[in-house]
């Protein structure tokens, strides 16, 4: 058996290694940003020095009419340090930045690059100069428009305890920022697991209480997200499930009582026959024989049912005159009734023959009809009225008699449904409207039940055309 890793387990090493990985990625992109920025005000700052020593020596060029003292006066700083009686001299570069000046010739007349002056060694006897590369790179420096010199300003590599002291600050407080961030991403990151974890731990209890068989659980989540319409789900199919479970008793309770008043009535004339009580005659036996019918119509009745309902049943079906089919069951159903209320046929022309199961598609009108002729007053009227409309057909019944509750209709065509009294179940297996919508479903088409606005009942079909 497979070990169950939670889902919280699983949530959080997800979300650590997210958030790991995002502060990873910005503390590099942003130390590399900076970096960069960093490099590009070294860059500015070395360009923007080497501009103002350049003014510089172009001054005093042009001032003095040559190079002679430029070193001392310009770029180095003498400096004097006393010690007790004595002192020692000496100079500074003025400017922090390597530098080499040369001569309108290319030869050195000052510098204070030392790795330039060391890679340029040459004879005591002789001069340093330029190479084309460094007179390429230099800054020229034009007096009276002509070019008396070359300023060659080399980038630091080496970082200053300035700098390195602010690059480590920055490096400091990148890394501080971002365990903060990764600090608050967690407590955050394990709220929004205890949120969403909370309403799926109420769902399971739910779902273990419901398999257990009990129905009873009520789910209120407070969430308004996807969590929130599941647990709304959940509460609707648990109500569902009540119903279904209310509807299963109810019908099995229901078959046993269809089933046990035939079955009791055979067995007690039967019981009256044996003990000498009925004489095996017609008179005794015609009755075992009608509750015998009863019993096998309610069994058909359910197994047509239970056909239907797997999408089993199997239809017969022929090109069919609709009109013609409704008249001739309009007619039979009107006769076997004694003072039966007028029953009207109202067939629109043009309807073509549909393909259907005459032999189902008459139980259904016989069903519709011998409801309405129960529940009409013998001086009303039934109307049945088939019609084309929209590529099927529209067949409605509708009579004159007492309605139907509003709170029954959307109930009606279930098993066994004991509604409103003054339109119950009267008679027969109490089957009728339930197979009459499983017959028209399994044709294809649809059933509904609804009022007429000056009273009385009406059902009305579709069944598709082709």
């Amino acid at each position: 058996m497979r070990r169950r890793i939670p889902l919280a387990l699983k949530l959080g090493v997800a979300f650590v290694v997210l958030i790991m990985l995002a502060v990873t990625l910005v503390y590099l992109l942003t130390t590399q940003s900076i970096m960069r920025q960093f490099d590009q005000y070294r860059r500015t700052s070395r360009e923007n020095s080497a501009s103002e020593i350049a003014a510089l020596l172009t001054a005093y060029r042009d001032r003095e009419g040559g190079w002679v003292g430029v070193a001392e006066r310009v770029l180095y700083q003498h400096i004097v340090v006393p010690l007790g009686v004595q002192s020692l001299e000496g100079s500074v570069a003025i400017f922090q930045v390597p530098l080499v000046l040369f001569d309108r010739d290319g030869r050195v007349i000052a510098a204070t690059d030392l790795t330039w002056l060391n890679s340029h060694e040459s004879d005591e006897n002789q001069r340093r100069w330029a190479t084309e590369e460094d007179l390429s790179q230099g800054i020229p420096l034009v007096v009276n428009e002509q070019r008396e010199g070359t300023l060659l300003v080399r980038e630091v590599t080496d970082l200053s305890r300035s700098e390195q002291a602010f690059l480590s600050t920055v490096t400091r407080s990148a890394l501080l920022g971002g365990g903060i961030a990764i600090g608050v991403a967690l407590v955050l990151s394990f709220l929004l697991i205890a949120q969403i974890l909370s309403p799926l731990r109420v769902l399971t209890r739910a779902t273990e209480r419901i398999a257990e068989g009990d129905l009873s659980e009520e789910i209120r989540l407070k969430s308004r997200d996807e969590l929130g319409q599941l647990g709304s789900s959940f509460t609707h199919m648990v109500e569902g499930l009540r119903r279904s479970e209310t509807l299963r008793r109810t019908m099995t309770a229901d078959i046993a009582h269809e089933l046990r008043t035939p079955v009791t009535i055979i067995q007690g004339t039967l019981e009256a026959i044996l003990d000498g009580i009925y004489d095996a005659s017609n008179e005794t036996i015609a009755p075992i024989y009608e509750e015998t019918l009863h019993l096998g119509s309610l069994i058909d009745d359910l197994r047509d049912l239970a056909l239907a309902e797997a999408g089993e049943l199997r239809l017969t079906k022929e090109a069919t005159d609709v009109g013609e089919l409704v008249r001739q069951v309009s007619e039979s159903a009107g006769a076997s009734v004694d003072q039966s209320p007028t029953v009207r046929v109202d067939v629109d022309g043009g309807i073509p023959p549909v393909s259907l199961d005459p032999k189902r598609f008459r139980q259904v009108l016989a069903n519709l009809l011998s409801n309405a002729l129960i529940y009409t007053p013998a001086d009303g009227e039934i109307c049945v009225r088939v019609r084309r409309m929209d590529g099927s057909i529209e067949l409605s019944v509708s009579d004159t008699g007492p309605g139907i509750s509003e709170k029954d209709l959307p109930h009606l065509f279930e098993r066994f449904y004991r509604g409103d009294p003054a339109r119950g179940r009267t008679g027969g297996s109490g089957l009728g409207l339930a197979i009459v919508r499983q017959w028209v479903e399994a044709h294809g088409g649809a059933i509904r039940a609804e009022n007429r606005k000056g009273g009385g009942a009406r059902f009305v079909l579709r069944i598709p055309m082709s």
